[in-house]
């Protein structure tokens, strides 16, 4: 018994345990997984092309390739564990997600954690709702989560003892980062202001800290400038997605400036009665707030957050001054990133705000431990008895898949694949059909407009192809309910369905 106890109390077994624990929900999650997700075949396939073309050619395939690193990792695994593709890309992920669990555990233990916090700090990032749910994802952005966490770690070192190795740990770990996705390049400008503010050392040594983290950016902007002297023909727009940066930094006030008021403009023509229009401004601000705390909450989950809010009221985080710094640093880009792009867009993906939660999450281990230590309160376990419920239905919920499947998608494509003439034309209306039918090769996304047109095969068009594959919702409506009347007389060769109804509808035509 002293023996599985020492055992448990010792920090590797705490690390091997994370590591097979996120090993084995990785190879759930994939396992389960009945199609490739849309953005997944952009990676796929341009990782297919790196072999054989350019690297802008890969960059101009799809819009996610733009950002190619993602798609050069998964075609080099390719030739080194002979795998397939999509092999691949989860076994990538998988080490991308293994590397955010890591790290996270890390950072609890460099803000103070004790031994049981760390245990926690294991289980609350292994059960997290929505980053489980995106393990089964092909995106970039695990690659970017676990780059950005592990920046957290470095300049969390970097605050406690400022040196050059830990310095270019952190910069590093940032420049890939940036390589999956662009925010990345924020942070690597904004955070290394920090140290000047940090008045717990002296100015010399704030003066210190500042150049070192800045020095490489130094270098690299050279070197851009004079590259950018001698390429001037080919323009901001040649540039990618930092071309992006540079316009959000010369046009951002502007962009927001537009969006609020048509936004206003349409809320007072079509939303609020006269005698509410003066208000409109307010209206407008109250729903973007509390449409961007709605999505946090739920990206984060109602357990943790509640379990954030516990930690910041209770102060159960005994946080240095620097390391609440560095934490409040990261935590202020992200909400200023996340808020600006959804008042410019007017809308958010719940991963754009995984960087987000997982920051707010490093005081969930903390609010457990706290009210672990109060078990003996009545109101305290109450408390923890519902969150922890609410937390393991969550948790769940991430690793069981309890909607509806999708497979019946991948069994069309592959039965297309197998019994259509590789030379017949075939017509499809879903992108994930399209790759699993093998017609169209890397073309699919030079077609895929003219493909998803509404009228694209109404008034007789259909009658140009030999087959036709269309993925059909229980009721349709609109151009696809007119297509269907065409097709009326025709009867399908094979027909695949889920349970809510949703099928796809084999028609041959010549």
């Amino acid at each position: 018994m002293r023996k599985v106890t020492a055992l448990f109390e010792h920090n590797s077994f705490l690390y091997f345990f994370a590591l097979i624990t996120s090993v084995l929900l990785s190879l759930s999650v994939d396992y389960r997984e009945s199609v490739v997700n849309p953005d997944g075949i952009c990676y796929l396939l341009s990782a297919q092309l790196v072999g054989t073309s350019s690297i802008k050619e890969v960059m101009q395939f799809c819009p996610q390739s733009q950002w190619p690193l993602y798609s050069i990792l998964i075609y080099l695994l390719v030739q080194i564990s002979h795998l397939s593709y999509a092999a691949s890309a989860y076994v990538l992920n998988s080490f991308f997600s293994l590397l955010s669990v890591i790290a996270f555990i890390l950072i609890i233990k460099e803000l103070g954690g004790s031994r049981r916090v760390l245990w926690l700090a294991a289980l609350v990032i292994l059960f997290d709702h929505q980053f489980n749910i995106l393990r089964e994802n092909i995106i970039r952005d695990h690659g970017f989560w676990a780059f950005y966490l592990s920046s957290i770690l470095f300049f969390l070192y970097y605050f406690r003892k400022p040196t050059w190795t830990t310095g270019v740990a952190w910069y590093t770990s940032l420049i890939i980062a940036t390589l999956f996705r662009i925010e990345g390049a924020i942070f690597l400008i904004v955070m290394p202001f920090l140290t000047l503010v940090n008045f717990s050392v002296s100015s010399k040594e704030r003066i210190k800290s500042f150049l070192i983290l800045t020095s490489p950016m130094i270098l690299l902007c050279m070197a851009f400038i004079t590259w950018q002297l001698f390429h001037a023909q080919l323009g901001l727009e040649k540039l990618g997605r930092i071309s992006e940066i540079i316009n959000q930094l010369q046009n951002g006030f502007v962009i927001l400036a537009d969006r609020y008021h048509t936004s206003k403009t349409a809320l007072v023509q079509h939303v609020l009665p006269p005698e509410g229009a003066a208000d409109a401004t307010v209206v407008l601000f109250l729903v973007w707030i509390s449409w961007y705390a709605l999505n946090v909450c739920i990206t984060l989950s109602w357990g943790y957050a509640a379990l954030v809010a516990y930690a910041w009221k209770n102060k159960v985080a005994s946080l240095s001054a620097r390391s609440t710094l560095v934490i409040g640093g990261y935590l202020s880009v992200n909400a200023i990133v996340t808020l600006v792009f959804l008042a410019e867009h007017l809308f958010i993906s719940k991963r754009y705000l995984i960087a987000l939660t997982l920051t707010l999450m490093l005081w969930v281990p903390f609010a457990l431990n706290d009210l672990i230590q109060k078990w003996h309160s009545k109101y305290h376990r109450i408390f923890l008895s519902l969150i922890a419920s609410i937390i393991f239905i969550s948790a769940l919920s991430g690793i069981i898949e309890f909607g509806h499947s999708k497979s019946y998608i991948r069994s069309a494509g592959n039965w297309a694949a197998k019994n259509i003439p590789v030379d017949a034309t075939i017509y499809v209306n879903d992108l994930q059909l399209m790759y699993y039918t093998q017609h169209f090769g890397t073309h699919i996304f030079k077609i895929l407009p003219d493909y998803l047109q509404a009228n694209a095969i109404t008034q007789g068009r259909w009658k140009q192809y030999d087959y036709l594959a269309l993925r059909l919702k229980n009721k349709e409506e609109g151009a696809m309910a007119g297509i269907l009347q065409e097709l009326k007389e025709l009867e399908p060769i094979q027909i695949f369905s889920n349970k809510r109804g949703n099928h796809i509808s084999i028609y041959k035509i010549k």
